[in-house]
């Protein structure tokens, strides 16, 4: 099972349930909704995305396909922006 976890080179600020997401190596900022920063919240740590798709089942009270759907797109350009990878 693939695992992931956020870039070190990473500073996050939260507020008023959004995320703001600074990578100062690239001079980017990045906003995350609600749901984007509960994933990124566990990222800190190790994480299979089976783990993420549980935690927004049960927060948002979605089905398995949709937080699939969810956890799939938000890795995918969170990798595609290089502020998360792969864990190793």
């Amino acid at each position: 099972m693939a695992a992931y976890i956020c870039s070190i080179e990473t500073d996050a600020i939260e507020f008023d349930q959004e995320w703001v997401i600074l990578h100062p190596d690239q001079f980017t900022v990045t906003k995350l909704n609600e749901s984007g920063g509960l994933c990124w919240s566990l990222l800190k740590t190790e994480q299979p995305a089976e783990r993420l798709i549980s935690e927004l089942q049960h927060q948002y009270n979605i089905t398995e396909d949709e937080a699939r759907q969810d956890v799939a797109e938000f890795l995918e350009q969170m990798i595609t922006i290089g502020l998360v990878r792969h864990a190793s």
